[in-house]
């Protein structure tokens, strides 16, 4: 099992990752990766939310395998998504996680200024 992203995290990674990732996981899985999908919204059977623990804590191989292989309800989309696109959305849902945990001191100071100042 890959522990960790096999490619380099970069700028272009993270922004390629939204597209696979909101053709072929947004419908089940929901925009932020919630479970809460259309396709759930209309019946089908809620997936994980990526942001439970036991997801978080996931190595990046148990996304990529499961893209690749499929798991539990979901199907195989080693034939869809590519494996290049495969660690783009790996990637992507990392950004998710972290982003829903963050802390006002994750962000570097200069950023963190113009956050605060948005917020009045």
């Amino acid at each position: 099992m890959v522990t960790t992203l096999p490619i380099k995290v970069a700028k272009a990674l993270l922004a390629r990752g939204p597209q696979p990732f909101d053709a072929h996981c947004s419908a089940c899985h929901g925009r932020t990766g919630l479970g809460n999908g259309m396709v759930v919204q209309r019946g089908f059977a809620q997936p994980p939310s990526f942001h439970e623990q036991r997801l978080r804590d996931a190595p990046p191989g148990h996304f990529f395998n499961v893209i690749k292989s499929g798991y539990g309800a979901m199907y195989s989309y080693a034939g869809r998504v590519e494996p290049a696109d495969r660690w783009a959305i790996v990637a992507y849902i990392r950004a998710l996680q972290l982003s829903r945990h963050a802390a006002l001191d994750d962000v570097p100071p200069n950023e963190r200024t113009k956050l605060e100042s948005t917020v009045q």
